[in-house]
């Protein structure tokens, strides 16, 4: 039975004509927004008088309102209840993940040895893994998942540096691995939680990647299993506006108060001259302890203590019309999960099964459970991987991104913001990692794409709600025509110094290798 009421060929066509010009499958770095989106935003603000929310006037009323009102929808969309959740307003989610950090920096200040202890799993995207530089040390990457539920088990036991279970902490992980879409334990918050040893750690949820295409309730049905604080891109989720947000668990938001900073529409009075003080509104809210929603008589949320400045509620009108066309185009993201999810097995399938003419697989997927594509539970609609040649070495990353580029196919390439999965997925040893900093490697379109054979990164592809089948077969063609028939007929397994062989390096320093092969 089809995921969405009419077919997705018909919705592309109709909503995307813009995608008309190529093939793309970028959908993890920003999905495509709807033709309906922008003409609905449009007539918005050419019918609509919006005044700064700050302000006591009536275009500022009906700005107020409006930002509430999309408020609310979002948590709805999202799946969480607004009586046990708040939505704060941020730029992205990397914004949202630094707001998270900088008030525990701050609250950290007041503790017997001034840091806070963090913790994080390899595959966090960039942005949780700076936020370690504000621990003064004291902080611990997580290898594996194993590592997690050894911690979680027996945190006394766990090799955690100077952790003290009982001191302040957060532990971060995404729900979705930005590299590979391989998807992560939802379970990890709510054991923490239950943890007696470690009732000062918060946890720290990276949705970015799996909101994308993921039922969002999964995280949110039961707020007592449901992280302290989650991040999302909404950009990610249909493609405009550019806007994130902050989902706060009100059980566990109160911790936000604690922050120095404060911007204008954060506080109610202050002090500039004379004596120096002011009033939050983070800390003139007060939760109810029977249900953590906003007790009897306050008259601020968490949200009011933490949005720094005039709201952009431009942006936020725009993801009220977004949510709507999105309903209205597939119905739910179980409807979504299951379409993507379909077509992200489709396209695993049938690049794995490339060969060249000697029986050499042309591709090397980088994916620990061959059996995950097309269950949503495991896996997301990313795949990660390089292309072969016929004699096992790599062909440079960034040339197939190129080649596919000026096929007007368009993927990513390079290290994919996931430091930690990326160098484990490729098998690196950290003197190798050294090696490469050394040679000069660095992310970018002008790093080096191989060190002796051993690739600096990977090429992704990933699918959104409006990907087709013909998306995946266009691609599949691609990859066999380009790296499988021309290899045949032209030898560039032999043509190190060919057309398309920028970005290398080889250094004398050990024989060539190879990536560590993690499935297909």
């Amino acid at each position: 039975m089809p995921p969405y009421s009419r077919p997705v060929e018909v919705i592309r066509e109709e909503e995307y004509p813009h995608m008309n010009n190529g093939i793309y499958l970028d959908h993890s770095g920003a999905t495509i927004y709807a033709k309906s989106t922008v003409n609905g935003f449009a007539e918005r603000m050419r019918t609509s008088l919006l005044g700064n929310p700050h302000s006591a006037n009536e275009p500022a009323r009906v700005s107020g309102e409006m930002v509430d009102e999309v408020r609310a929808k979002t948590l709805q969309f999202l799946g969480a209840d607004p009586e046990h959740f708040d939505l704060v307003f941020v730029a992205n989610a990397t914004a949202a993940v630094k707001l998270v950090a900088d008030c525990f920096r701050d609250l950290a200040e007041k503790t017997r040895s001034r840091s806070f202890w963090y913790g994080y799993h390899r595959d966090c995207h960039t942005s949780l893994v700076g936020v370690r530089e504000l621990t003064y040390g004291n902080h611990k990457c997580f290898e594996s998942d194993r590592d997690v539920d050894v911690w979680l088990d027996n945190p006394h036991e766990a090799r955690l540096g100077i952790h003290r279970p009982s001191g302040l902490g957060l532990f971060a992980y995404p729900g979705q691995s930005n590299l590979n879409g391989r998807r992560l334990p939802l379970s990890w918050s709510h054991r923490l939680r239950n943890s007696r040893h470690m009732q000062n750690t918060y946890s720290l949820f990276d949705a970015a990647a799996l909101a994308m295409t993921s039922p969002m309730e999964l995280v949110f049905a039961d707020p007592d299993a449901a992280p302290d604080f989650t991040a999302v891109s909404f950009y990610k989720v249909f493609g405009f506006p550019d806007l994130g947000g902050l989902v706060v668990r009100k059980d566990s938001g109160h911790i936000l108060a604690l922050r120095k900073y404060f911007g204008g529409g954060t506080v109610t009075m202050v002090s500039a001259i004379g004596a120096i003080w002011h009033k939050s509104k983070g800390l003139e809210t007060k939760i109810d302890e029977a249900g953590g929603s906003a007790a009897h008589g306050s008259k601020y949320s968490i949200h009011d203590g933490v949005e720094d400045g005039t709201l952009p509620f431009h942006s936020i009108l725009a993801l009220g019309e977004a949510i709507d066309v999105h309903k209205r185009l597939y119905g739910s993201m179980d409807n979504v999960s299951r379409h993507t999810s379909h077509l992200s097995r489709r396209l695993y399938l049938e690049i794995s099964r490339l060969k060249h003419g000697n029986g050499q697989a042309a591709c090397r997927i980088y994916n620990d459970d061959r059996d995950a594509f097309g269950d949503s539970r495991r896996q997301g609609a990313t795949i990660a991987f390089n292309m072969l040649r016929p004699d096992g070495t790599h062909v440079a990353y960034s040339d197939v991104e190129k080649m596919a580029n000026e096929q007007g196919i368009y993927v990513r390439s390079g290290g994919i913001c996931c430091p930690g999965g990326l160098f484990t997925a490729l098998g690196y040893e950290p003197w190798e990692l050294d090696r490469a900093k050394s040679a000069g490697h660095h992310c970018g379109s002008d790093g080096l794409s191989l060190i002796n054979q051993l690739p600096t990164g990977v090429v992704r592809a990933s699918l959104g709600a409006m990907s087709t089948s013909r998306d995946v077969d266009a691609f599949v063609s691609f990859l066999h025509k380009t790296f499988v028939q021309k290899e045949q007929h032209r030898g560039l397994q032999e043509a190190p110094s060919g057309a398309y062989q920028s970005g290398l390096v080889n250094i004398s320093l050990r024989p060539q290798s190879s990536a560590v092969s993690c499935a297909a």
